[in-house]
């Protein structure tokens, strides 16, 4: 790191978001001897969950312990950790320039947007509250804890039906709720009524529950159903506005379209600006997939630096 005043600082890489695609990519980076900066403000998508699971060797760790464990490493490689927010990134010639909430000024010839997304919850009453304890929405990072209990899931649109399929297997007292939308066609319907599974099609009113146990689902009609554990994959967004302010495309599903080529993964239409973890189109929502895109985007822009370096071209 070069720093050219009292507010300006210069890195090879800016990485903004702190996660697992985040510190992955700066491992990689910071083990090619590059100077690298990592900004996060604090809000992890897994925030609400105790454990995280699904990643060899760490399966049940709770998330801010994997964080830290990473960024150790990290820093053993010559990595940086700034608390804070990126609030502005613009493209000048040949590097970026970054603002900073703390105020400092980040110049960088590299930028990865490792921001993530968020998830929008519905507005139904207790449904924010049991969010990452009592109501899931990855049956592979939370199901095995819930394996055998009363379960729900919820389904309101006719392409969440085979969500509703890989919840089967985990409990044999199923209730498929919909939530008052017409999702099922006959034959839908009666598939998953052959197999035992109850639809309820009554609008959710509530989620009810203590000390973050989801113990019942209020329904329209005044009746209660009780369930342990309901799993729901909610839409998402973007959880930062730099995307949208730097032009990137986002698709129906709220991720950053990014491409692959012979120069890598993670290259957006911003030449010099790449894109890791659930916040791209790249692969599952999970940990060790972030993880994976990551590593794999950190060797990208290293080899891109490398090339700039040497000359030539690809």
């Amino acid at each position: 790191m070069q720093t050219t005043d009292d507010c300006e600082l210069e890195y090879d890489v800016l990485i903004i978001g702190g996660g697992p695609a985040g510190l992955s990519a700066a491992l990689q980076l910071g083990r090619s001897l590059r100077s690298v900066l990592v900004c996060d403000n604090g809000e992890p998508r897994n925030g609400p969950a105790a454990e995280a699971h699904g990643y060899l060797t760490r399966d049940g760790i709770p998330p801010e312990e994997l964080r830290r464990l990473g960024q150790e490493e990290v820093v053993k490689y010559g990595g940086e950790f700034r608390d804070t927010k990126v609030t502005d990134v613009s493209r000048d010639n040949n590097s970026f320039t970054s603002t900073l909430d703390s105020g400092e000024t980040v110049i960088s010839r590299k930028v990865v947007l490792a921001t993530g997304v968020s998830d929008n919850l519905p507005d139904t009453d207790g449904f924010e509250e049991f969010w990452g304890s009592g109501v899931h929405h990855c049956p592979y990072c939370h199901g095995y804890e819930v394996r055998g209990e009363p379960l729900g899931v919820m389904v309101t649109d006719e392409h969440m039906v085979h969500y509703a399929k890989l919840i089967y297997n985990l409990s044999d007292d199923l209730v498929v709720f919909t939530d008052g939308y017409d999702v099922f066609d006959e034959e839908s319907q009666s598939l998953f009524v052959k197999h035992g599974i109850e639809i309820e099609d009554e609008p959710i009113t509530a989620l009810n529950g203590s000390n973050g146990a989801l113990e019942s689902i209020s329904l329209a009609d005044g009746r209660e159903v009780a369930r342990h554990a309901l799993f729901y994959p909610p839409p998402m967004e973007q959880h930062s506005e730099i995307p949208e302010q730097l032009g990137l495309e986002v698709d129906e599903a709220g991720l950053v379209d990014a491409t692959r080529s012979q120069r890598g993964i993670g290259l957006t239409s911003v030449e010099g600006l790449f894109v890791a973890g659930d916040a791209s189109s790249g692969g599952p929502p999970s940990i060790a997939s972030a993880a994976a895109d990551g590593y794999a985007v950190g060797a990208t822009v290293n080899g891109e630096l490398s090339m700039e370096d040497f000359g030539g071209g690809w």
